[in-house]
């Protein structure tokens, strides 16, 4: 279990974190974004609990923040969040399902070697199609890439959640909505209209499912 949260305030990411903390803290990170710019301009990653009171907002920039609880045997630094494919990052919170991993990795060659981290192949996956069809797995995820920006997306089985004032969060906090499934949002944190750039389908979402038998 993971969370994704962010903020330009940091009395909003310290709530942030303090609602999220029981989905992991393992292992965290938090990144600086200009929005002006569409650039990262800090990032901080270890093992560890997140340190609440360290984060200091650089004025007009919004804080990308991650803790971790890792679901597969990737525990060590090199599966902390963001992952990354030289200026393209991606956060996940969610669980891939191992055999779609196994088919994924078969499918794409040499290129990927020993690498198994889930997140790591969703970013593969995007980077290089621009498809987040047929993932077998929860995933909701925020990406970023040098001189696009940021984008959001979820499918149907994993939580994000939003507000007028761009903040999001894993966990549902005061204000807030469901991040609609099934779409990629270009986020600009701070403007309360996001535009659509893609569409993808859930592969399987058992709870839907479930509710439409009953």
């Amino acid at each position: 279990m993971c969370s994704i949260f962010g903020s330009f305030d940091k009395g909003k990411i310290v709530e942030l974190a303090m609602l999220n903390a029981y989905r992991g803290g393992h292992s965290y990170s938090f990144s600086y974004y200009d929005p002006k710019i569409k650039r990262i301009t800090y990032m901080q990653k270890a093992l560890g609990l997140f340190p609440i009171y360290d984060v200091n907002i650089p004025e007009g920039q919004y804080c990308i923040a991650h803790m971790q609880a890792p679901t597969t045997d990737n525990k060590s630094e090199n599966s902390i969040h963001p992952a990354n494919i030289g200026n393209h990052y991606l956060w996940h919170n969610g669980i891939i399902k191992d055999n779609w991993i196994k088919k994924f990795i078969e499918s794409s060659g040499a290129a990927l070697g020993y690498i198994t981290w889930d997140t790591y192949l969703i970013l593969h996956k995007y980077k290089y199609t621009k498809n987040l069809n047929n993932i077998d797995g929860t995933f909701s995820c925020l990406y970023y890439e040098d001189g696009v920006g940021l984008q959001l997306f979820r499918n149907e089985i994993s939580p994000m959640f939003i507000d007028e004032q761009g903040n999001i969060s894993s966990t549902k906090f005061t204000g807030s909505r469901p991040l609609e499934p099934n779409y990629i949002w270009q986020f600009i944190p701070g403007q309360p209209m996001m535009e659509i750039v893609g569409h993808f389908d859930t592969f399987e979402n058992p709870y839907f499912f479930m509710d439409e038998a009953s």
